[in-house]
């Protein structure tokens, strides 16, 4: 009997190799590994999901952290060698889980979507 795809029920097709026939060489995928091998991700997106700020007491320590490049509150910043480039890496470790940022750039993205996060809940704004 075939294999069948187990939500549609369809039979899989099984691709036939010919001896005449050179292998093709498998295509790698975006996405498909980590940048870095064996390191913290930099999925900034998925960080923020997993460690969103609760309350706007949480959020304030959090842009400090950014800010500053030094730990705040529960936020610990931790320095990595700089980048080929010349740009500062760390890692930011939040409750759940810790991501790396690569660039000043990534530094912005993360901070742009806390200030949409806190327009969204309708938060005060943040001053210093």
């Amino acid at each position: 009997m075939a294999n069948t795809h187990p939500a549609a029920g369809l039979p899989q097709h099984q691709p036939t190799q010919h001896s005449n026939q050179p292998s093709q060489p498998r295509r790698f995928q975006l996405g498909s590994s980590p940048r870095y091998a064996n390191d913290i991700p930099t999925d900034i997106l998925r960080w923020l999901r997993e460690n969103e700020p609760q309350d706007y007491g949480e959020l304030q320590p959090l842009r400090r952290a950014l800010y500053t490049r030094e730990s705040n509150g529960h936020w610990i910043i931790r320095p990595r060698a700089n980048t080929a480039a010349g740009e500062e890496r760390f890692v930011l470790v939040g409750r759940v889980s810790s991501v790396l940022f690569l660039s000043n750039k990534s530094r912005h993205f993360l901070l742009c979507n806390l200030n949409r996060l806190r327009k969204a809940r309708r938060w005060p704004p943040i001053v210093y």
